[in-house]
């Protein structure tokens, strides 16, 4: 019990200092209607500023601890109540096989020019191909704790994900006229090619309200396939680290090799099956569109709170070594999702 006390005591430094941060983030971004950048962003170049500016500071780390690992699972869970995953049904075969195939590919594409070509570690090409084909900076997020990215890749990879996400804010309305593209075409084009949803939502509502409404779709049903990707990660892990060691045991025979089980319980985190049960609550009604949005409303401040403790933990010469190759990256990424999806309208 004074185990349990001490150690409580021992994370509120850390986690208040994080909380009254991410507050003044909340009250400042909307009392000036900052929409250019997400506030996850404004959290993560926050934490990072401390860290830097203040390196010999020591006595928020056990809330450093929590929050960046906690705080960070309970959020991802509990945006799970905000999903209706009868959603993705309203989509027409064509659009869906778009979304589908793009964020498959671009997955891909970002491990083979950030892995294979540009000799970046595994795991942050792995976070570059999540979030830039999924979901932003959530993925990025869920995906960081399975695969054991360190926080130097992780604020690699969205934090440069996130300037060039705002370039486009900028950039992508252009190419409406310039291409011929319809409100509802350039809708599908932004929800495709755009780093996160709130930078969807701009990039899309300055065209028209049409564009917004079927962007907006089309992203949320990019942030359906988190779940797919969660599990085939947790698989693929589970395979070449113990899923299938081998063990010789003695029989009357003499040595037999035997295959442990994967178990989804063993290998998926809790947080999946949290994300999973409120989806499900949301898709039957149990928990209405008002409660899911004001969930998802809380979700995000509990994410900019431990977007700041992750901030704390980074050194930013770790960001820099690795810059340039995580820009070029994205870049592949994003020119595919926009050539694929320009190329897909023609179909719809």
């Amino acid at each position: 019990m004074k185990n349990t006390l001490g150690n409580s005591l021992k994370i509120l430094p850390g986690v208040g200092l994080f909380a009254f941060i991410s507050f003044m983030i909340v009250l400042v971004t909307d009392f000036f209607n900052i929409t250019l950048l997400d506030p996850l962003i404004i959290a993560l170049f926050t934490g990072i500023c401390f860290r830097n500016f203040f390196p010999k500071f020591r006595w928020h780390r056990p809330g450093t601890n929590f929050a960046s690992k906690y705080v960070l699972e309970f959020s991802i869970t509990i945006l799970g109540a905000s999903i209706a995953f009868q959603e993705v049904i309203k989509s027409t075969p064509s659009l869906f096989s778009l979304i589908l195939i793009g964020v498959l590919s671009s997955f891909l594409i970002a491990y083979f020019v950030g892995h294979i070509v540009l000799k970046l570690s595994s795991n942050l090409a792995i976070l570059i191909g999540a979030s830039n084909s999924i979901c932003g900076n959530s993925a990025a997020m869920v995906i960081a704790p399975i695969i054991r990215a360190s926080p130097a890749e992780l604020t690699s990879a969205i934090a440069i994900s996130g300037i060039l996400g705002t370039a486009q804010i900028v950039i992508l309305p252009i190419l409406a006229p310039a291409l011929g593209l319809s409100d509802y075409h350039y809708g599908v084009v932004a929800g495709m090619a755009v780093y996160a949803v709130a930078q969807v939502y701009a990039a899309s509502a300055v065209v028209s309200s049409t564009a917004a409404s079927v962007a907006t779709f089309v992203k949320l049903s990019r942030v359906l396939m988190l779940v797919p990707l969660v599990i085939v990660l947790e698989l693929i892990i589970a395979r070449r680290n113990e899923g299938r060691q081998l063990e010789m045991q003695f029989d009357t025979r003499g040595l037999k090799p035997t295959i442990q089980r994967i178990t989804f319980q063993k290998y998926i985190p809790w947080f999946v099956f949290g994300f999973l049960f409120l989806g499900f609550l949301r898709s039957i009604g149990v928990i209405d569109a008002t409660l899911g949005n004001e969930i998802r409303e809380f979700s995000g401040y509990t994410f900019l709170l431990a977007m700041v403790a992750i901030g704390t933990t980074v050194n930013i010469e770790d960001v820099i070594h690795v810059g340039f190759r995580v820009a070029m990256t994205i870049i592949t990424v994003l020119l595919f999702m926009i050539t694929l999806s320009v190329f897909w309208t023609n179909f719809l």
